[in-house]
């Protein structure tokens, strides 16, 4: 009995002690795992002395390479604040600081100007910021002296690429006196306020456009961004032809690149690859012996869609094989994309803030009209837009009128240019294409009979007649024409050739903008307006007599001319330069 007692108390002390070396590994560990997810802490002084640092002693060598642009004005805005840091929380960057760095890198992507944020190092440096005094404070005077850069830029209006041409918006832009000129005191000023109020992220994310269509972009821009410092693209080989059923070597790097540009779904490559090692080692970066017979190696029915995708995105011939246009685009860096996205970004600062409920989106470089409602596309139609010598103009407006049947009053220019030699050569052209003559006497119009005339005498510099072509279904304009008045006396309307939209590039009339549908449009238009059903549209317009309409509900259209954009799929879409607008920008860039 006593032996069996002995047993017990050494078992109950043994179970007391292994309960109490438990419960302190358990504290243990706590601490270990609190101490681990606790914020690194940075004493306020430790932190003014060091803004101090680079202000003061090491501001022409921030992080070992950068001039800061405006000490004298940072200086005492930091001393006025003991130094204190507004960018980041102790050792980590503030949402306003991530926001800010995102702002800045997609604005100097495009290297349209030298943009003075020092953007190389500021993301270098921000990216590896650790418990290091010294190396965090120079992240926090960099971004203060960007934002004052930055936001002088911006509130200048100096950031809207402009193309020195006489039809585009930023040429328009009224000359801003001296007075009006926001100064960089003005800018820090503004920041102070905002700092004091802590309301500096609100004030950040303001910079840039609401649109989704910018935020859209921006999620892409990061996407190619990311692929481009992955370090794995390479281009392929000038001879790469594929297509289904066939195999090659490169095909699983094929398929890793439209999976990162988003043409290939994830799901698809599961079932060969586990993971990104063995990815890495399928793809045969080096010159030896692959195992073509495997399947990873086959271009089968899922990289033929993708490609498709691809294409598609491009405006290519979606027929899913790389043929030399395919090979072309996939031998794209992501980098030089990126760029292109940045400067298309820039491009939604020509646009209203409030684009309109309902509104119609005419892109010239897609040769494409959307009517809007919200994010939805309510109708899309391919159109013609002006060609290279008659561009277009971007610009916004509203469509308040329309005409059924209308007639076509010649500009002079292109009656002087295009129908005068045509009448030189066939006197009965007027006619048969039913113009009609009239000059102005005494401030009256007055009709006159082509067959009277001795055009032999007249020039395109000296042409006093006006030709005005009937309704029909010759007539140039077709059968309905949307109305926004405008300095450029741009419209949209119909066209007696719709086979010209069967061309891939359509950038062929004088400036005004042919839509391919443009009785759906009306119809769009008119539906809530019971004056107005289909049939009687269509019954009015067989009277080839003209008739205006004055819509009851006015819609928003923006003329824009977007080579990058992101569709109503969450597709990045990319499109040539038809008319040398990026070009036009590289070039003033080159020359800077």
């Amino acid at each position: 009995m006593t032996q069996l007692r002995r047993q017990l108390g050494f078992s109950r002390h043994l179970f007391v002690t292994l309960l109490l070396g438990g419960v302190c590994a358990g504290l243990l560990i706590s601490v270990l795992m609190a101490s681990g997810n606790a914020k690194p802490y940075m004493p306020p002084l430790v932190a003014q002395r060091n803004v101090e640092h680079w202000l003061v002693v090491g501001a022409r060598q921030v992080a070992g390479e950068v001039r800061l642009r405006h000490t004298r004005l940072i200086e005492p805005f930091y001393l006025s604040r003991d130094y204190n840091p507004i960018w980041l929380d102790n050792f980590q960057l503030t949402p306003a600081a991530q926001e800010l760095i995102q702002i800045l890198q997609e604005t100097a992507l495009d290297d349209w100007r030298s943009y003075g944020y020092s953007i190389s190092t500021l993301v270098k440096e921000a990216s590896r910021i650790s418990n290091v005094p010294r190396q965090a404070m120079a992240v926090e005077v960099l971004l203060t002296d960007a934002f004052i850069t930055y936001t002088t830029q911006l509130w200048n209006e100096e950031l809207i690429p402009n193309t020195f041409e006489p039809d585009h918006q930023t040429s328009l832009q009224k000359v801003v006196d001296s007075s009006g000129i926001v100064t960089e005191k003005d800018v820090l000023q503004s920041l102070g306020e905002v700092v004091s109020d802590k309301s500096l992220y609100q004030m950040v994310k303001s910079f840039t456009p609401e649109h989704i269509g910018y935020q859209k972009l921006r999620q892409q821009l990061n996407r190619y961004l990311s692929v481009d410092q992955s370090g794995m693209w390479m281009p392929l080989a000038d001879d790469t032809r594929l297509e289904i059923g066939q195999r090659q070597r490169y095909i699983p790097y094929i398929r890793w690149l439209l999976e990162q540009y988003g043409d290939l779904p994830e799901t698809a490559l599961d079932w060969f690859f586990h993971n990104q090692d063995e990815r890495l080692e399928s793809w045969p970066l080096v010159n030896q012996p692959v195992p073509l017979e495997q399947p990873q190696y086959l271009y089968d029915a899922a990289l033929q869609q993708a490609m498709r995708r691809f294409q598609h995105r491009f405006g290519l011939e979606e027929h899913g094989r790389i043929d030399q246009p395919t090979l072309e685009k996939l031998n794209l860096p992501p980098f030089k994309i990126a760029k292109r996205i940045a400067l298309n970004m820039k491009r939604w600062r020509h646009l209203p803030v409030d684009l309109g409920a309902r509104h119609i989106m005419v892109n010239m470089a897609d040769f494409r009209l959307k009517v809007m409602h919200g994010d939805d596309v309510k109708l899309s139609m391919k159109v013609i837009v002006g060609r290279q010598e008659r561009r277009t103009p971007i610009m916004s407006d509203t469509i308040s009128l329309m005409e059924l049947a209308p007639t076509w009053t010649v500009p002079p220019r292109i009656a002087g240019q295009y129908i005068l030699p045509k009448v030189k050569r066939d006197p009965s052209y007027l006619e048969r294409y039913d113009y009609r003559v009239v000059s102005w006497r005494d401030g009256k119009q007055v009709a006159i009979d082509p067959t009277t005339i001795n055009w032999s005498k007249y020039r395109a510099s000296y042409l006093p007649f006006t030709f005005i072509q009937q309704p029909g279904e010759d007539n140039a304009l077709g059968s309905v024409k949307f109305l926004f008045p405008n300095q450029f006396s741009i419209y949209l309307h119909d066209t007696s050739k719709p086979e010209l939209f069967e061309r891939p590039i359509r950038a062929l009339s004088s400036g005004c903008v042919r839509v391919e549908k443009p009785l759906l449009l009306a119809d769009y238009l008119l539906q809530q307006d019971p004056r107005w059903s289909p049939a009687k549209i269509r019954a009015t317009i067989a009277k080839n007599r003209p008739k205006r309409i004055r819509l009851k509900n006015p819609i928003p259209i923006h003329l824009i001319y977007f080579t990058a954009w992101v569709d109503e799929n969450n597709q990045l879409q990319i499109r040539p330069d038809v008319y040398g607008r990026d070009e036009a920008i590289n070039i003033q860039q080159a020359s800077l």
